[in-house]
Formats: structure tokens, sequence, C-alpha cells
């Protein structure tokens, strides 16, 4: 009668609760362990960060995953928002050995890497790797300036006060 329906108000409320906090469910006030063990079987995403689908990607997409947060990630602003935007506009595209290629790439020192990326040096002919050498074809024009004004006076031999 009566308990049957209070128990089957505990059940909703819990399979409501156990969700958003996990951590109450098996406390419940007057929650009888059969309760207790009933809420605990219901399905639940334990690690509630990962979504739902994250178990159907294949290794190349985690390592696509992994490559763009490195990319975005270096600790030089200039080289997070050159490599990391380059990366989320070509990673996609790429291939499993062209991604091993790119890995090679992050791998790379930041002063080195930033030097060849902006144009300031040549790549080093020892430095055979195709995906580098693309993104430094693709990023000098990225990088270059769009505008350049010309002053009308000269300023040599002039003081800045």
């Amino acid at each position: 009668g009566s308990e049957g329906m209070h128990l089957r108000g505990v059940i909703r409320a819990a399979r409501l609760l156990a969700p958003q906090h996990p951590v109450l469910t098996p406390r419940l006030p007057g929650a009888a362990p059969a309760l207790r063990a009933a809420v605990l079987a219901q399905p639940r995403r334990w690690n509630q960060q990962a979504p739902a689908e994250s178990h159907i990607f294949s290794d190349t997409d985690a390592l696509r995953r992994q490559l763009l947060y490195r990319s975005k990630q270096r600790g030089w602003l200039e080289m997070d928002i050159m490599l990391g935007n380059w990366a989320r506009d070509n990673l996609g595209s790429l291939g499993e050995q062209d991604l091993k290629l790119f890995q090679q790439v992050i791998d790379m020192e930041n002063p080195d890497l930033y030097r060849w990326l902006t144009g300031q040096d040549e790549v080093p002919e020892a430095i055979e790797n195709k995906v580098l050498h693309q993104l430094c074809r693709d990023l000098r024009y990225t990088v270059a300036p769009k505008v350049t004004v010309s002053s009308t006076s000269s300023f040599e031999g002039k003081v800045w006060e």
C-alpha cells in the first residue's frame, strides 16, 4: 500500500538525483539496502568529463586530439596561436604518417621552430619533414604583415622624446 508508494517515490527521487549527486545516492534517508543496491545498479557515467561517445574514436583520432592540445599549449602565445590554428585547420586531413611527422614538429624546441615558422631562418636541410615544410609555407602568408605603411618623413638621427 502506502509503503510501496513511498518506496517508488524514493526510487524516482534517487534516479533523478543520482546522476547529479552520485555521492549522495547511498545515503538516502531511510533507504533500505535493497533500494541502495537498485539505485547504484542504474547505468551511470563515472567519468563525467568524458563525452558519452568517447569510446567510438580510433587511435588516430586520439592522436589528433593530443596533437591539437599540444599545439595550443606550447607556452609561447605566438606559437600557441600559429601552431594551434594550423593544427585546427589541417590535422583532420592528415594521414597517420603525416600525424607522426607533425608530432616530430611538436617535439621541436620553441626558439628554433619559431624562427623557422616566421621565416627568420631557413629550415636546416638535415631536417627532412614534409609536414614542417608545409607548415612553414602555410604560415609564411599567415604571419606576414598584411599592410605596410611608408613614412612620409625620415627618422634618421632624431631622438624620441
